[in-house]
Order: structure tokens, then C-alpha cells, then sequence
């Protein structure tokens, strides 16, 4: 039978002081049952936790930006080999990033990056058209690497998006916390009707597994 892996990134702070303590990493092997601290070094910040499947060539991969600063000046992808228990960065271009909203997600089995205009809650309303773009990395990893796959909008009253269905569906959460859809190749927008907390909407792609969910 085969065994699963959990990572698990603690970092406590002092509510009243906002001290914080070291950042622990710990694994726990689900047949064990246990979880065991490590020694990893966690070499950049996760920027909040990932809205899409991450996982890919046997690594679980985040968000994140220069360790220790206030400033952002650099964003990057983090990697967690899930194997050999190593951490690995990969550097994303300043083009893509500045002045954008970004999240990490897959595109045809690849990084990927979907990115919209910076917009501050509060600031610019919510029925205020935007656009994503989806850029994937080939696998050179290098600045020239990255390279746009489809743009969609403007389109109205979207907040974020939320999820990739392949390279056919993007799913976005509007300003209302209804969930759309927009199909990549003919641009058809759709509302599915269904509501969630605002920000808080979150879109899972189910496999069949033999693994039992109780």
C-alpha cells in the first residue's frame, strides 16, 4: 500500500508584539501518524496560500517573495521536492509581476502565472472591467521562458480568478462571490449561480481515487 506525504509550515506570532518565532517545516507520513520537525531552511515568504493545483513532477510549489523583507522585491516560485525534502526557488520576471495581482497555477503541464491590473479593495469599484493574461515557463526557466498563452476580457464585475479546467476554462469569482466561467477559446462568459464567501472561493477539480475519503 502506498503511503502519502503531508508538509506542514508553522510560523507562530506574538499577537501583542507581533514577534515571531522561527519558521518550523514538518512532515508527517500518513501510516506513522506523526509529525517530525526538520531542519529546512524556508528560503523565501509564501504569499497566502495557493487557489490552484500546484502540485506537479513530484513538487508542491507556492507563491512567494524575498524572505525577511517588508518590500516585495522579487517574486519567485517555491518548490518542495517531495522525495529528496529539499526546497528550490525559481525567479519570475519583474515584467510579470509589477503592477499586477498574480497567482500561480498550471497550464499545460507547466508553470503558469495569471495575472490582472493591481487594484486596492476600496479603491476601484467592483463592476470596473478587467483582463487576465496566462503566461506559462517553458522548461528552460529563463526570463525569455515565459510566454503568453491567451488574454481574456475586459470583462466586468470579476474580483479573481479561482481555477484552470485544462487549457479550455478559466473559473472566476465575480465582486458578488458568484462563481463565472469564461471558455478560453470563444470567450463565452457564464454564471453557474452558485455563491461563496467573497475572497474566500475556492474551486477543486475532482479525480476518481481508490482511496477512501471517511
Amino acid at each position: 500500500m502506498n503511503d502519502y506525504k503531508v508538509v506542514r509550515i508553522v510560523e507562530l506570532v506574538y499577537k501583542e508584539t507581533l514577534w515571531r518565532l522561527p519558521i518550523v517545516v514538518q512532515i508527517c507520513m500518513l501510516r506513522s501518524g506523526s509529525w517530525r520537525d526538520t531542519e529546512l531552511a524556508l528560503p523565501a515568504r509564501i504569499m497566502g496560500h495557493s487557489r490552484f493545483n500546484t502540485y506537479i513532477n513530484g513538487t508542491f510549489n507556492w507563491l512567494a517573495c524575498d524572505f525577511g523583507s517588508r518590500m516585495i522585491n522579487e517574486i519567485m516560485i517555491l518548490s518542495f521536492h517531495m522525495s529528496d525534502e529539499v526546497f528550490e526557488t525559481i525567479k519570475i520576471p519583474f515584467f510579470l509581476w509589477e503592477g499586477h495581482d498574480v497567482s500561480l497555477a498550471l497550464w499545460n503541464e507547466s508553470f503558469a502565472l495569471i495575472r490582472s491590473p493591481f487594484k486596492r479593495r476600496g479603491i476601484r469599484p467592483p463592476s470596473t472591467p478587467t483582463y487576465f493574461e496566462i503566461w506559462a515557463m517553458n522548461q528552460s526557466r529563463l526570463e525569455e521562458a515565459w510566454v503568453k498563452q491567451v488574454a481574456v476580457g475586459p470583462i466586468a464585475g470579476v474580483e479573481r480568478p479561482v481555477a484552470i479546467l485544462g487549457i479550455d476554462k478559466l473559473f472566476l469569482e465575480s465582486g458578488e462571490g458568484e462563481l463565472i466561467s469564461c471558455d478560453l477559446r470563444t470567450q463565452e462568459i457564464r454564471n453557474h449561480q452558485i455563491y461563496g464567501g467573497i475572497h474566500s472561493m475556492q474551486v477543486g477539480i475532482y479525480n476518481e481515487s481508490l482511496t477512501s475519503v471517511e
